[in-house]
């Protein structure tokens, strides 16, 4: 029903599946009919190998993170060696997903390689799957990586959605924290769930007032066909950012550059106004 509800709500298609050689051919063509598309990021694309092949296969229009269960015994040498050897640019980590505290000490050869190579860590933290998901696990809150990104300052993390529910908590661990960033992606329906009225224009004032443009990362969520790169999550936000006092170059370093400086990519305009 929730389901039903969102895809009404935003008029997207309803999904469908796609082979893998299928996937791959749609989303280079959606980086080849959109001027200000860059490139697409994959934070999961079945595991760290297949991601290596297609960016192999799709130089400059596809990137591509690692994802892996870090509880396994060798998560951090898996992680050297899609970095290294695949090419891979981050890693991304459900946090409720993951049944040990984030910030425990055997985490930290993860981290290490992480810092040492300078990729970003994007964590999910909050509320996971649609209703009758996870609502409480030991890796909700986004404070719970406030020690890591202390210990680990040349560390970038990111936290997606704005927090996903987590707004003062992750207002917080940016304050503290200025290798932490966040991102803007997905429809942000946890808003609607809020005990307090929510809605992108307070968020990105909010973040921009408490750590500046140049820590709001634009992200989409964009995942099945045949929606594809979700045109409609970035027009509103946009608007929103406008609307809430964003100058242009502002919006830009949000919807470009800013990810620019975190992955090493040529930091020119993303086009998109």
């Amino acid at each position: 029903m929730e389901k039903a509800r969102w895809e009404d709500a935003w008029r997207f298609p309803a999904s469908r599946a796609v082979t893998r050689e299928e996937g791959e051919r749609l989303w280079k063509a959606e980086v080849e009919k959109r001027e200000y598309l860059k490139a697409v990021v994959f934070v999961t694309a079945g595991s760290n190998d297949f991601a290596a092949e297609l960016v192999a296969r799709n130089p400059g229009k596809f990137i591509a993170y690692a994802h892996h269960d870090p509880l396994l015994p060798d998560a951090a040498e898996r992680l050297e060696k899609a970095v290294v050897q695949g090419g891979l640019k981050g890693y991304k980590l459900l946090g409720p997903k993951i049944d040990r505290p984030l910030d425990d000490r055997s985490f930290d050869p993860i981290w290490e390689v992480a810092q040492s190579h300078d990729i970003p860590i994007l964590v999910h933290f909050g509320i996971l799957g649609g209703a009758g998901g996870i609502a409480q696990h030991v890796n909700m809150n986004p404070l719970r990586i406030h020690d890591v990104a202390k210990r680990f300052p040349r560390m970038p993390i990111i936290i997606p959605h704005f927090g996903c529910g987590y707004l003062f908590e992750t207002l917080n661990l940016a304050w503290a924290c200025p290798n932490v960033s966040i991102d803007t992606s997905g429809s942000n329906q946890w808003m609607r769930w809020m005990p307090y009225p929510v809605d992108l224009a307070t968020l990105f004032r909010k973040y921009r007032e408490t750590i500046g443009a140049s820590r709001i990362i634009f992200g989409t969520d964009s995942s099945w066909f045949p929606r594809g790169f979700t045109d409609a999550y970035l027009d509103v936000q946009v608007r929103e950012m406008r609307d809430s006092g964003f100058s242009a170059d502002e919006v830009d370093m949000v919807l470009y550059r800013n990810m620019a400086a975190l992955l090493k990519l040529p930091e020119t305009s993303g086009g998109k106004d």
